[in-house]
């Protein structure tokens, strides 16, 4: 799969993350394009987060999140950006809940909820129906955000951002 293919999935990153943000209740911290300041300085940048390029937070997000998760090994490009948008958002659970997605769809275990992006798990990920497959990961992701907010009612002021993000993707997705 091509650098192409992820420059396509990194304008649909810039649409959800947005610009530079500093909330005193996001447990991220300072971000930008998404980017908290812990992984930029993990993945070498040592200015400000203010002045972040688009270039460097592209080459951050294509490391991190979409080859280190081997998404580039997902045929269906609906697929590998559903999740993608998940991981970045939330880290290995959205590898898990894919894994969890992938054993609803057959009624069984046949994948590992491991979080990781194994053998097994691309195998069905790149044999699953993907309009099945989206539709149970997106339910899951909403279960997700609700389930943080009932753990930790400071976050409740993220929620309405984050179940909208999953609205954007799915109307998003449409196109790709």
């Amino acid at each position: 799969m091509s650098t192409n293919r992820f420059s396509k999935f990194f304008e649909y990153i810039l649409l959800v993350e947005g610009g530079y943000t500093y909330h005193k209740n996001d447990k991220g911290g300072e971000t930008k394009y998404g980017i908290t300041k812990e992984t930029a300085r993990r993945y070498g940048y040592q200015g400000e987060m203010k002045d972040l390029t688009k270039q460097t937070a592209q080459k951050i997000f294509e490391a991190r999140y979409y080859k280190a998760n081997k998404l580039d090994q997902v045929k269906n490009d609906k697929v590998a950006l559903s999740i993608l948008d998940f991981v970045i958002n939330s880290g290995r659970y959205g590898i898990k809940k894919a894994q969890e997605a992938i054993n609803k769809i057959y009624g069984k275990v046949v994948v590992s909820v491991d979080g990781s992006n194994g053998p097994q798990t691309l195998k069905y990920l790149n044999q699953v129906e993907p309009a099945k497959f989206l539709a149970v990961y997106h339910s899951l992701q909403r279960e997700f955000y609700n389930a943080i907010v009932k753990n930790d009612q400071t976050q409740k002021v993220f929620l309405n951002g984050w179940l909208n993000r999953v609205k954007v993707k799915e109307n998003y997705i449409k196109n790709v």
